[in-house]
């Protein structure tokens, strides 16, 4: 079941911090922005929205329009940026009938057709090998965010949670590369690890059988090799910050 994740979320907030990352990613880190470069398409008017919702018979979300007001109608944003607000061939008149997962519908369930063929979804981001982010405009999920390509998956945000997960994850991870991944050494045993930067480090599976484990933690962009004895014999710092809605 898709449960909504409910949050209050000051739009006009979301531009402050957007214009925190732009000047902290000024080297273009961050996975996609040079791409977007931090763009931003200019703003709808209330014509402009309204003119969109009557010609499509929807409402928006009230978190996706008032961003589109005072905020931008597209480019910087997760993955590759966001999408300008655009119906494309869907009939969004009509309501998106899931709330679970299609990977969890049985044929009894449902016909499931490809994600393309949904009504009521608008594409608001591209994340690349034909994935995307999809906002939901019409039926009982209306205002979450759902992504996928052949299947699609509900993340139970709406989008202002969506946006605002995007900027504190990879604000705080350009953060801690500055900060904490000049601190991980060969050396270090993994409580060292621990409380040199602390973290949520899980142990990983290594692709080769010979005792060696990988060391990660969210949000910390480097990626430690442990040896049998929980010592880092590798520091592998990302090569670009990823951080997820």
């Amino acid at each position: 079941m898709c449960v909504l994740v409910e949050a209050t979320t000051d739009i006009a907030e979301l531009g402050d911090m957007l214009r925190r990352l732009r000047a902290t990613d000024s080297n273009f880190r961050v996975f996609g922005s040079q791409a977007h470069a931090y763009r931003l398409r200019p703003t709808l008017s209330e014509s402009d929205l309204a003119a969109f919702e009557s010609t499509n018979r929807i409402r928006l979300p009230d978190d996706y329009r008032r961003f589109l007001a005072i905020i931008c109608n597209g480019e910087a944003g997760p993955y590759y940026g966001l999408a300008p607000l655009f119906a494309g061939s869907r009939d969004l008149s009509r309501p998106f009938p899931l709330t679970m997962a299609t990977n969890e519908l049985t044929d009894e369930d449902w016909e499931r057709p490809n994600s393309l063929d949904y009504p009521s979804l608008l594409e608001v981001c591209d994340q690349g090998c034909a994935i995307s982010s999809y906002l939901v405009v019409n039926g009982p999920t209306h205002g979450t965010i759902w992504e996928g390509r052949e299947d699609l998956y509900p993340t139970g945000l709406t989008f202002g949670m969506w946006y605002r997960r995007w900027l504190e994850g990879t604000l705080r991870a350009l953060d801690n590369e500055r900060r904490l991944v000049p601190r991980l050494r060969v050396g270090m045993t993994s409580p060292e690890v621990f409380a040199e930067a602390g973290g949520d480090w899980e142990v990983r599976p290594y692709p080769a059988d010979d005792g060696l484990r990988f060391f990660e933690a969210s949000g910390i962009p480097a990626q430690l090799v442990l040896d049998k004895g929980d010592v880092v014999v590798e520091v592998r710092p990302w090569p670009f910050i990823l951080a997820r809605p």
